[in-house]
């Protein structure tokens, strides 16, 4: 091999290299949001990872593969919403219920509480204790 073609050979895994650490939108992105979420998270970087296009002599690449690789990603972005929704509503539900049983206890609690006050506040004559060291009556 000559060495420029050494060179570009060495440039193009530079590239590779550095794409396969990042995620498209920024290039910025820390290693927590890098991690995928779920298996269509991960698809989508990987087809970010491999897309390529048919280069052409006019234009720079073919239109229509550009195209078909847009409804290829189009796909692709739908199925990870669909599962981050699906997962979301799972989330939802799983903290409503656990809110919920939090209210129904602390509910609980709290009736159990005034009623032992009126208990305690209770006098066997039928006055409250209060009402015994009231003068005004």
């Amino acid at each position: 091999m000559t060495g420029k073609r050494i060179m570009k050979q060495q440039k193009r895994q530079n590239r590779s290299a550095k794409t396969e650490h990042t995620l498209p939108e920024t290039g910025t992105e820390t290693d927590i949001n890098r991690r995928a979420v779920n298996r269509e998270h991960e698809k989508l970087i990987k087809w970010f990872q491999t897309v390529k296009f048919r280069k052409v002599l006019i234009g720079g690449v073919d239109e229509a593969q550009i195209w078909k690789k847009l409804e290829e990603l189009n796909k692709l972005y739908e199925a990870a919403i669909s599962a981050e929704r699906t997962r979301y509503d799972v989330l939802l539900r799983e903290h409503t219920k656990n809110c919920n049983a939090l209210i129904r206890k602390y509910k609980q609690q709290l009736a159990e509480l005034i009623s032992e006050k009126n208990k305690q506040k209770a006098v066997p004559g039928g006055k409250e204790q209060g009402d015994a060291y009231r003068t005004d009556i």
